[in-house]
C-alpha cells in the first residue's frame, strides 16, 4: 500500500511551483510509482476529490464537524483557528496539529495513513446516516487524524472540506495521466468526459494503456459532460468567413441531460448528479411524448408563467435537490431540447450537427424542439437576436453545422452571444455584516475569480447589490456554514457558494490580489448548480479585459 504521507509530499512540490509542466511532470511521477490498486484513489485525491464528478456518495463533513472531531484529539483554544488561518484552511489545520499534535491520544497498534486507508474510512463516512450520524462521523475523522503528521492533515482537511488549493485541476490531471502512461491527451479527456471520472480513468490507463481508453463510450444511464459554447462578441464576429451556422435561443434555465431506456428515465444536471426525484413532471413529458426506447438528450428546463414567459433562472433552481411535494409545487417547468447524442443504440456524438438535428427532429414533437435560425446573414441573425430579447431569454448560441459533440469542451464550434455584457461565474470568500436595516445580514460580498495558476481564489471586488431580503437572509445562513473565521464585522468563508455577476466594466486596480475590479457589479443570479471548479478563472477574466478596450484608447 501506498503511504499517505507520499501523497502529501507530492502535492507539496505540485504547489511549490507555478510552472504548469512541472506540475503535470510531478503527478504524473507519481501516478507511475503509487500502487496499481490504489491509482483510482490517488488520481481521486490529487484532484481535490474523494468521489467523482457522477459519484452521488457525499461525506457531509462541516466545517463545523472537523473542528469537532479535533477538538476531541487536541485540547483547542476558542480562538485556535482564527490565530492560525491565513487564507488557507489545509494549512492552518496542519499548524494546529504541529502545534497541538503531541497532546493528541494514540493507539497501542497504530498503523501509518495509507492511501487505501484513507478512502476506506471516506467510505463509512459516506455510509453514515440517521441518529447519531454527525458523532459517528466525527469520530470516523478523529480516527484518520490521530496517525496524521501535520502535512498529511493539511490535506485529509483539504479533501473533506474541497478546499485542495495546489493549482493541480482536473485537467491538469487529465494530462499527468496522458504523461505517466504515454496516451494522447484527446484519448484520455475524451474518456474522461464519457466516464466523469478521472479516478477510473487512471484505472483503465495504468491497467490497457490507450487502448482500454479507446474502448470507453458513453453509456445510458451514465452522465457525461456537456458541450460548451465561448463566448462571442457579436454575430458578424461569429460569420466572418461566411459559413452557415445554427443560432438557436439560448435560454435562461438549467441544463439537463436526460437518459431513457424503455420507462426508465433518468435526468442529471449540468454537474452530472441525479436530478430525477426533483422533476417528476419532466419525467412525465419524456414518457409520453418519446416512443423512441433508448435516448440521451441535451436540453435545458425553464420556469415559465401562464404565458409561457420565462421567470428568472433562480426560480427554476428551487426545484433541483428537492424531492417533498414537487407534485404540488406552482413552479410550472418548460422542457426544451437541442441536442440527441444516443438513439437507440446508435452514439451519436461523433456525428455533425446537423445530422443529430434531423434525429433528433424524428423523435421530438416539434412543442420541445428549440427555436433556432439557420443562416449566415448578418441582418437577419441580429433579428433574431433582437427577438430573444422579447421572448424574455438571454440572447443565441451558435452552433456550427459541422459541429461534432465535444464532452466538456468550450472550443471553436459553439459561441454564445449574450445581451449584456457576458456575465461572470465567480465565489464568495468573506462577507461583511451589514448596517442599518441589513445589519442582521451578511450582505456585502467579497467574490473572487480562481487563479489556474495556483489553484487560489483571488479577490476582484465587492457587492451588496442584487439580492432580495429573503435571499439575503439564505444567503446569511449558508455562509454562517461555511465559516473559517471572523474578525470586526468580517467573515472569511469556504469558496464554496458561486453567484452570477454582472459588471459594468473590468478595471485594472493594485486593492485586490487578482490586479483587477469589477466595477457597478451586481449578483443576478445564484448557482447552486455550479461549485467552485466552475467558476471563471483568471486568465479568462484577462481576455475579458483585454477584449472590453479593443477598440479604445488605452
Amino acid at each position: 500500500m501506498t503511504k499517505f504521507v507520499e501523497l502529501a509530499r507530492v502535492l507539496d512540490s505540485i504547489s511549490s511551483t507555478a510552472k504548469r509542466s512541472m506540475k503535470t511532470k510531478l503527478a504524473a511521477d507519481f501516478l507511475r510509482l503509487v500502487n496499481p490498486h490504489e491509482t483510482s484513489h490517488a488520481a481521486l485525491f490529487m484532484s481535490g476529490r474523494i468521489f467523482a464528478e457522477r459519484d452521488q456518495r457525499v461525506l457531509n463533513i462541516s466545517w463545523r464537524g472537523l473542528l469537532n472531531s479535533l477538538s476531541s484529539l487536541m485540547e483547542l483554544k476558542d480562538d485556535s483557528i482564527s490565530d492560525v488561518y491565513e487564507g488557507d484552511v489545509g494549512e492552518a489545520i496542519a499548524k494546529l496539529v504541529e502545534e497541538y499534535g503531541d497532546t493528541r491520544q494514540t493507539t497501542l497498534f497504530s498503523e501509518p495513513l495509507t492511501i487505501d486507508s484513507v478512502w476506506n474510512t471516506a467510505v463509512k463516512i459516506s455510509e453514515v446516516k440517521g441518529k447519531g450520524s454527525q458523532k459517528e462521523r466525527e469520530s470516523l475523522i478523529a480516527s484518520l487524524f490521530v496517525e496524521a503528521s501535520p502535512r498529511e492533515a493539511r490535506y485529509l482537511s483539504a479533501l473533506f472540506l474541497g478546499d485542495m488549493r495546489t493549482g493541480l485541476s482536473e485537467g491538469l490531471l487529465a494530462e499527468s495521466i496522458a504523461v505517466a502512461f504515454e496516451i494522447d491527451p484527446k484519448i484520455v479527456r475524451r474518456a474522461w468526459s464519457f466516464i466523469g471520472d478521472l479516478g477510473e480513468v487512471a484505472r483503465l490507463a495504468v491497467q490497457g494503456g490507450s487502448d482500454a481508453l479507446i474502448e470507453v463510450r458513453f453509456q445510458l444511464m451514465h452522465p457525461m459532460k456537456p458541450m460548451l459554447a465561448s463566448p462571442a462578441e457579436d454575430a458578424s464576429s461569429i460569420l466572418e468567413n461566411e459559413s452557415q451556422y445554427s443560432f438557436e435561443m439560448k435560454l435562461d434555465g438549467a441544463r439537463v441531460q436526460i437518459h431513457k431506456q424503455g420507462s426508465n428515465v433518468k435526468i442529471f444536471s449540468r454537474r452530472l448528479l441525479d436530478v430525477t426525484e426533483s422533476l417528476p413532471d419532466i419525467v412525465a413529458l419524456i414518457l409520453d411524448n418519446v416512443t423512441a426506447r433508448s435516448v440521451v438528450f441535451d436540453g435545458e428546463v425553464l420556469a415559465v408563467d401562464e404565458y409561457g414567459k420565462p421567470y428568472p433562472f433562480q426560480v427554476v433552481m428551487t426545484r433541483f435537490g428537492r424531492t417533498r411535494d414537487v407534485e404540488h409545487q406552482d413552479t410550472k417547468l418548460k422542457l426544451v431540447l437541442f441536442d440527441i447524442l444516443l438513439l437507440e443504440e446508435r452514439n451519436l456524438v461523433d456525428r455533425p450537427y446537423t445530422e443529430r438535428r434531423v434525429n433528433l427532429e424524428e423523435v421530438v414533437p416539434a412543442e420541445f424542439l428549440i427555436d433556432r435560425l439557420v443562416s449566415n446573414n448578418v441582418d437577419d441573425v441580429n433579428k433574431f437576436f433582437r427577438k430573444s430579447r422579447e421572448l424574455g431569454h438571454e440572447g443565441l448560441v451558435a452552433k456550427s453545422l459541422d459541429s461534432l459533440y465535444e464532452p466538456g469542451v468550450r472550443g471553436k464550434h459553439w459561441f454564445k452571444i449574450k445581451h449584456t455584457l457576458d456575465t461572470m461565474d465567480l465565489v464568495i470568500i468573506a462577507a461583511e455584516w451589514g448596517h442599518g436595516r441589513r445589519s442582521k445580514w451578511l450582505s456585502d460580498y467579497h467574490l473572487a475569480v480562481r487563479d489556474e495558476n495556483t489553484g487560489e481564489f483571488v479577490m476582484i471586488g465587492k457587492t451588496y447589490k442584487g439580492l432580495t431580503d429573503v435571499e439575503f437572509e439564505n444567503m446569511t445562513e449558508d455562509l454562517k456554514k461555511l465559516e473559517l473565521s471572523s474578525k470586526r464585522g468580517l467573515v472569511k468563508v469556504k469558496p464554496e457558494k458561486v453567484v452570477e455577476v454582472l459588471a459594468a466594466e473590468i478595471q485594472e486596480s493594485p486593492t485586490y490580489s487578482s490586479g483587477y475590479a469589477l466595477r457597478f457589479a451586481r449578483i443576478i443570479n445564484i448557482r447552486e448548480d455550479k461549485g467552485p471548479e466552475d467558476v471563471m478563472t483568471l486568465g479568462e477574466l484577462e481576455k475579458i479585459f483585454e477584449e472590453q478596450f479593443r477598440y479604445k484608447a488605452r
